[in-house]
């Protein structure tokens, strides 16, 4: 399990449904009160100590009709991870198959209008029998043809 530390700050909650007891607590209060190394499994027992539902670790296994201290921890949610979008409309690159008409392979979409032309360039070179397009939504923007094959010429 995790660390108290390695906890995002915000609001940590405690329930139970057996004694019907919950509380919540700040990140920064527990970690004054316990320390940010105190792991959570074991802050957990130390939140629900008083609950009369609850066995010590190594305690023997409750029978069939006895209580057992249900307590859960909810920790706050982690930060999300998603780089902000920037303003505008996306440009994608795209294979094509040789027949059919269609994209074979959707290989990019890239905001600012250098990177994709980087990206253009090294896609001609990764797939240079294939027609690849550079598009600004329907609009497009650069376009590689497929080279016109010469019956009987080896591929060099």
């Amino acid at each position: 399990m995790g660390r108290l530390g390695n906890v995002q700050p915000g609001r940590v909650y405690v329930d139970c449904a057996p004694c019907k007891r919950s509380g919540r607590y700040t990140v920064a209060s527990l970690i004054d009160r316990y320390g940010a190394d105190v792991p959570t499994v074991d802050l957990l027992r130390h939140l629900t100590a008083s609950c009369r539902y609850q066995r010590r670790p190594g305690a023997t296994p409750a029978r069939k009709y006895e209580r057992l201290c249900l307590a859960a921890i909810t920790l706050p949610p982690p930060a999300r991870q998603i780089p902000p979008v920037p303003p505008g409309v996306p440009y994608t690159i795209e294979v094509w198959r040789d027949a059919g008409g269609n994209v074979a392979l959707h290989l990019a979409t890239i905001y600012p209008l250098s990177m994709a032309l980087a990206a253009f360039e090294a896609a001609c070179r990764e797939w240079p029998t294939h027609e690849v397009t550079l598009r600004d939504r329907a609009r497009i923007v650069r376009k590689r043809e497929v080279p016109p094959r010469v019956d009987g010429a080896s591929p060099s």
